[in-house]
């Protein structure tokens, strides 16, 4: 999450509340988020390209940049985010990998985003979490192409995302969500009642920020772009891990 696309439910994100509201409470709710975490970094670790290099867009407080560092001892990271206090978390988390990571504010709502980059091109990896859904379509499907330059041959996009669902399964995600922070709010100290947390979920104000696509058309997308090795590889109600691999020259993978 971290991006904006200029209205007040994308803009929630510069907030400190709004941004600690999701990494203390809402992210914790989030289903089978550790599985995808694992699922992500298995991944990596069968990229034929080494990740020396890799990208974090929408890095929030850097838990995925710290999965890789530490899943590739090796490895150097850029984290580029638009939220002050995401990026403020994201330097607390990192302190101890110092010298591995750097972090740049930048709205990945316009192409300028890349003219924060010191090194605008050969990363061997792009990854993103929860962020891509914040942008208009139009807009995700240009960033794909983006991260396609960006990428060296042989570099992968990994997308941990928030999708749209199938019509049968639309809302089932916010029902576990917050049954998952009902049961998270017992730990308080004053326990506030369910109809109170339920309230709370559905008016927090960067709910509207949500564009949500099916997983199915954006690699589509990613395959129009010239992506190859594009899969699915996670699904779940309204989450999603996809991506794709950028040819080696010559057309080779």
């Amino acid at each position: 999450m971290g991006v904006s696309v200029g209205t007040a439910a994308d803009a929630a994100w510069k907030a400190a509340d709004v941004a600690h509201g999701y990494l203390d409470d809402r992210r914790r709710a989030i289903p089978l988020w550790a599985e995808q975490k694992d699922l992500l970094c298995r991944l990596v670790d069968r990229l034929e390209r080494p990740v020396q290099r890799f990208l974090d867009l929408g890095a929030g407080d850097g838990v995925l940049t710290e999965a890789i560092l530490e899943r590739v001892p090796a490895s150097e990271a850029v984290l580029v985010d638009f939220s002050a206090p995401m990026l403020a978390a994201a330097a607390a988390r990192l302190k101890p990998k110092s010298g591995r990571w750097r972090a740049v504010e930048a709205d990945l709502a316009s192409p300028g985003w890349i003219d924060v980059l010191a090194s605008p091109a050969g990363y061997d990896l792009v990854l993103s979490g929860f962020c891509i859904h914040h942008l208009r379509d139009e807009r995700k499907r240009q960033l794909y192409g983006e991260v396609f330059d960006l990428l060296a041959p042989g570099g992968a996009f990994l997308n941990m995302e928030h999708v749209s669902a199938p019509e049968a399964a639309r809302g089932m995600l916010d029902e576990r969500m917050i049954e998952d922070l009902i049961r998270l709010e017992q730990d308080s100290e004053e326990p506030r009642t369910a109809a109170a947390v339920a309230a709370e979920y559905h008016a927090r104000p960067d709910a509207a920020a949500n564009k949500l696509v099916d997983p199915v058309v954006q690699c589509g997308w990613l395959r129009e772009i010239g992506f190859e090795r594009v899969d699915l590889f996670f699904r779940w109600l309204e989450l999603a891990l996809f991506g794709g691999v950028k040819p080696r020259s010559g057309g080779g993978v």
